[in-house]
């Protein structure tokens, strides 16, 4: 016994020394490389994919939204002046298995790029990953997979947009007021950070948000019942309704101006879909945080294509003094194309400039 008992003192003084030293899970990586963001992840992409030959690009949206048509544009201009067979599709339904088959078609079609706007950023991650693994050069537009073995983000900064949009409401409401958020799915990564922002920019002021995002699945019938319940639910304690999503802004507007509310709930909007810009124009929203769709398409294509003719290193190299040149940032492997804040009083010049390009939202 009193061996058994002495063996076991010195098994447990073994592991009280063993726990109290170092940890190698604490270790911390080294950062990856500017131009490289993912590392040994993106490695094997930094040599031409296809030096000649045609090249197959499919870009895949979150639904079907207006706010698409932009990005389709963009797209069309840069095939046509690459002269690259590339086009671009929706899932029928705003789920992560229909975009999952979406994509899955894309690489059985031989895509030789994609690019993806993911539903659920994690659990798309390893749908990306298996494209990735096989070869395929893969990119996210207007909302990320960070966790994904993805080459390059390219869209807005969500997190700052949301702070934009954050201090656009400090403007409106001076002395405070309460808000309610409506959104497709806070799962995707632009709805999160969209939210952050926006609730990081108001803190410290007497704005409150009454509860978490009410969620539609990208269904517009839905996004106005959510507006109608909200109205409902919380009454005269209401004074102002935040669109995160395109559609969002629309929705909100009608159920206002249906319910005669429109004096006394301002309201935020993302994006600017035809209806949004009139409503704008006509003063029923009083500001909205537009993003560059158009460039999504553009500069999506561009990418891709030229991934595959120089590696995703040299097509860093060469995009880098034109998209900075436009205003925009690139920081490793993200592109941030920036956004504009739009209100009544610079609603004329903006939509002006957006007949311009020949659009008519964005």
């Amino acid at each position: 016994m009193r061996h058994w008992m002495g063996s076991v003192a010195v098994c447990l003084a073994a592991l009280i020394i063993t726990a109290c030293g170092p940890s190698k899970e604490t270790k911390t990586a080294e950062p990856a490389a500017p131009g490289s963001a993912q590392g040994s992840k993106t490695q094997s992409f930094d040599t031409p994919r296809k030096p000649d030959g045609a090249v197959k690009i499919k870009l895949i949206t979150n639904g079907i939204s207006p706010f698409w048509d932009a990005m389709g544009k963009g797209l069309e201009v840069m095939k046509a002046e690459l002269g690259v067979d590339a086009t671009w599709q929706a899932p029928q339904q705003a789920d992560n298995n229909a975009q999952k088959r979406v994509f899955e078609d894309a690489v059985a079609a031989g895509a030789d790029g994609i690019g993806v706007s993911p539903i659920q950023a994690d659990a798309f991650a390893p749908v990306i990953d298996a494209a990735v693994d096989q070869g395929i050069p893969v990119i996210t537009f207007d909302s990320d997979s960070e966790k994904s073995k993805r080459l390059l983000y390219i869209g807005t900064n969500n997190y700052e947009a949301g702070r934009a949009a954050g201090e656009e409401a400090k403007k409106l409401f001076p002395n405070g007021a309460n808000l309610v958020a409506f959104v497709g799915n806070m799962s995707a990564q632009n709805a999160r950070d969209r939210y952050n922002g926006f609730r990081d920019a108001i803190k410290g002021t007497k704005i409150v948000m009454l509860q978490d995002p009410y969620e539609d699945d990208k269904d517009a019938f839905r996004a106005r019942r959510n507006v109608g319940a909200a109205i409902v639910r919380y009454g005269d304690k209401l004074n102002g309704l935040v669109g995160l999503y395109s559609y969002n802004g629309p929705a909100i507007v009608d159920e206002v101006m249906k319910q005669n509310l429109r004096s006394k709930i301002k309201i935020i909007c993302f994006d600017g879909e035809p209806k949004t810009l009139k409503n704008l124009a006509a003063g029923l929203v009083d500001v909205t945080v537009v993003q560059k769709p158009f460039e999504f398409g553009r500069i999506g294509v561009k990418a891709l294509y030229l991934i595959n003719r120089k590696g995703l290193k040299g097509a860093l190299e060469e995009m880098t003094p034109e998209l900075t040149s436009m205003g925009m940032k690139v920081e490793g492997n993200v592109i941030d194309t920036g956004v504009e804040v739009v209100t009544p009083a610079n609603a004329a010049e903006f939509l002006k400039a957006l007949k311009e390009k020949g659009l008519e939202s964005t």
